[in-house]
């Protein structure tokens, strides 16, 4: 995994030309020393595309009838000129080459009806047919062949509806003991096997295919596309990859944080893949520079690298290369990541605040009936912490029980299954001092799907459960104000969510600093107030917020979707309750940075040097299209406080001493203007 850990430029060639064009020109030598100027360190290079033609002089594929020469032979000899390393592209599912020639070999639904508009267009291919020993032939040629110094596998999925093919038929069979259900029900046993059996197809691939490369070149690294995702839920995996990779789609920009301060738990190297078009692959327009600029901050802070997709216009009057203006974004924001680099090659999260995603209640939830809400709660999670400028990382369930140690503050965003043994290590962890927010149904569910009686964190929230509200709004109100400064003395509403609050009971020890009021009444359209939903109307005693001593530690529970919610409303009230309970909690934290709610921090360490990041992260619409960054305005006398005392303090990479204050259990200094990025170093902590 050197190469992964040691590079933070890199570039995919998004090359799916096909061969409907009336030809394909591609000017190599031209390309690889624009890419070379631009400071690329690695290159994914296309090998086989998306409709099933290959790039190389294949002896077992079949090679794209338009092209003139071997693209990857001439590929591998440019790059070689100018060091760039190449990773070879292999798109693995599609495939209409081999699917006309072996209709056996195609992914079906439960009618038997192939997959042929796959991304709308292509035909998909099983994993678990023998068109994998096709795959594996083509990879061991390529490996065999030509110098490349990895691969990097595209389209590994198992389509939504599939498989029932022949193969995969049998192979349930086999494990089953039965036929595969044609529609198995939400919240059957019949579900949640089918759900295991199509990842267990995609596993067993991805082991099958490392393991045949590797055995013949140990040295490449290997990756895949959604390595390390949140939304696959699928990190069996990636135990086999040797780096991890994710689609980044600005303007979603707040994903790509996400992905980072979850893949960067994992140990393993990682990158965010971004078009450097408008939005997605194939657009065929550039995309703003300070757009690319911002992923590419977003993703070194993030402690990983930045791969900037990118297509040579194949055919017609531009035919050849790429647009000088994608040659001259790449370049600017590669630049700006190179500027950077001693402070980012081998730096790690300095541990403080951790955030759960459960895959197990991921999985649970996508097997039942019950409002999905799981990437919802998440997002709203990330981006309240994001914009109250706190520093934290997204960790699994089956990390928790040995990372949960080094962590001060551990964020449970409704996660309503919980296997017994990250219950456990919960509870653990707050008896021995840590400090915990909890919302909603977390630890509710059993892995069935099925209520419990109580919450299984129970004792650890101070409330048992009592039942859940029958509207589907819900007012929070009745604040105890010293503790929430920062939002008005009147009832604020969640909304938003198909999930209705909780109504909880109260220990005696425990606190409640909030309860709700319900709406005057359930809105429909023969019985209603205005046009929306109810006003509040009806106080109650139930608990909305309540705070409870557990041990050495203690923990804030919120018993309605307030993450979830906040994601569909943006409701800034929702993000002050929770950056308030944040702070009852947590008075003096390790790090606060007093800035818009604009920026983004990340505090990671190299040795005993800390680099405190702060990135401007916008997230925007208007009018519901997509925007777009087009200008970084500066930001000033943002206010740093960390409780460290370091030997000197400077700004990267202008080597500007920071004059700091210090104090009795830190320093605190003022960063006066933050552009884009800012890095202040914090050396000897």
């Amino acid at each position: 995994m050197t190469l992964y850990r040691s590079t933070t430029r890199r570039g995919l060639l998004d090359f799916h030309a096909g061969e409907a064009v009336p030809e394909i020109d591609f000017d190599v030598p031209r390309y690889m020393r624009e890419m070379a100027e631009a400071g690329m360190q690695t290159l994914t290079f296309m090998t086989k595309d998306a409709f099933g033609t290959s790039y190389y002089n294949t002896r077992i594929g079949h090679k794209n009838s338009k092209l003139r020469t071997d693209l990857l032979a001439e590929a591998v000899r440019e790059a070689g000129k100018y060091g760039i390393k190449l990773i070879a592209y292999y798109n693995v599912g599609l495939n209409s080459y081999v699917a006309n020639a072996n209709p056996d070999y195609r992914q079906r639904d439960k009618d038997g009806a192939p997959v042929t508009n796959a991304f709308g267009y292509y035909d998909l291919l099983c994993l678990n047919s023998p068109y994998r020993d096709y795959v594996a032939a083509q990879l061991t040629e390529i490996a065999q062949g030509y110098e490349v110094d990895g691969f990097f596998f595209d389209i590994t999925y198992v389509w939504p509806s599939s498989c029932h093919c022949e193969y995969c038929r049998k192979w349930y069979v086999e494990k089953y003991g039965q036929t595969p259900p044609p529609q198995p029900q939400p919240g059957s046993p019949e579900l949640r096997r089918w759900q295991q059996f199509q990842k267990e197809i995609r596993a067993d691939f991805l082991r099958f295919i490392t393991r045949r490369v590797k055995s013949v070149a140990p040295g490449l690294q290997i990756g895949w596309n959604h390595a390390g995702d949140l939304a696959f839920a699928h990190v069996e995996p990636d135990a086999y990859a040797d780096y991890l990779t994710s689609e980044f789609h600005p303007p979603i920009y707040l994903y790509g944080s996400l992905l980072a301060k979850w893949k960067r738990t994992t140990g393993k190297p990682f990158e965010l893949m971004m078009p450097s078009e408008m939005g997605s692959w194939g657009e065929w327009t550039l995309a703003p520079a300070a757009t690319l600029k911002t992923a590419a901050a977003i993703a070194v802070a993030g402690g990983g690298s930045i791969s900037f997709g990118h297509v040579p216009i194949p055919s017609g009057a531009l035919k050849g290369a790429l647009p000088p203006p994608v040659v001259a974004a790449i370049k600017e924001a590669n630049e700006f990541v190179l500027e950077r680099e001693e402070w980012l090659l081998h730096a790690e999260s300095v541990p403080d605040v951790a955030v759960l995603y459960g895959v197990e209640n991921r999985r649970m939830i996508e097997s039942t009936s019950l409002p999905n809400h799981v990437d919802d709660a998440m997002g709203g999670a990330n981006r309240m912490l994001i914009e109250g400028n706190i520093h934290f990382d997204v960790i699994s369930g089956g990390n928790l029980p040995k990372l949960a140690g080094s962590y001060s503050m551990l964020v449970l965003p409704d996660q309503a299954y919980m296997s017994p043994d990250v219950e456990n290590a919960v509870r653990d962890y707050v008896r021995d001092g840590g400090l915990l927010i909890a919302s909603h149904r977390t630890s509710l569910y059993g892995e069935d799907g099925v209520r419990k009686a109580n919450f299984g964190l129970a004792d650890v929230f101070g409330v048992d459960f009592d039942d859940t509200s029958r509207y589907s709004v819900a007012y929070l109100a009745d604040f105890a104000g010293e503790h929430f400064p920062d939002v008005p003395d009147m009832p604020v509403l969640l909304k938003g969510v198909n999930a209705p609050v909780l109504r909880v009971r109260p220990a005696a020890e425990t606190r409640v600093l909030s309860a709700f009021m319900e709406p005057a009444m359930e809105s429909k359209t023969y019985r209603h107030v205005y046009h929306q939903h109810a006003h509040p109307a009806i106080r109650t005693n139930d608990p909305a917020i309540t705070i409870h001593r557990f041990g050495k530690g203690a923990c804030v529970y919120i018993a309605a979707p307030i993450e979830a919610s906040f994601w569909k409303t943006g409701s800034p009230w929702l993000r002050r309750l929770y950056l308030d309970c944040y702070k009852l909690l947590r008075p003096k934290p390790l790090l606060e940075v007093e800035a818009p709610i604009g920026i983004e921090v990340n505090l990671m360490r190299q040795g005993t040097r800390w680099i405190i990041h702060l990135v401007q992260v916008r997230e925007e619409k208007a009018a519901g299209s997509k925007t777009f960054i087009e200008e970084i305005w500066p930001l000033y006398n943002i206010k740093v406080k960390i409780r460290k005392k370091p030997e000197r303090v400077y700004l990267a990479p202008q080597l500007q001493p920071v004059p700091f204050d210090e104090e009795e259990d830190g320093i605190s200094f003022v960063v006066s203007e933050v552009g884009l990025h800012a890095m202040v170093v914090l050396e000897g902590c």
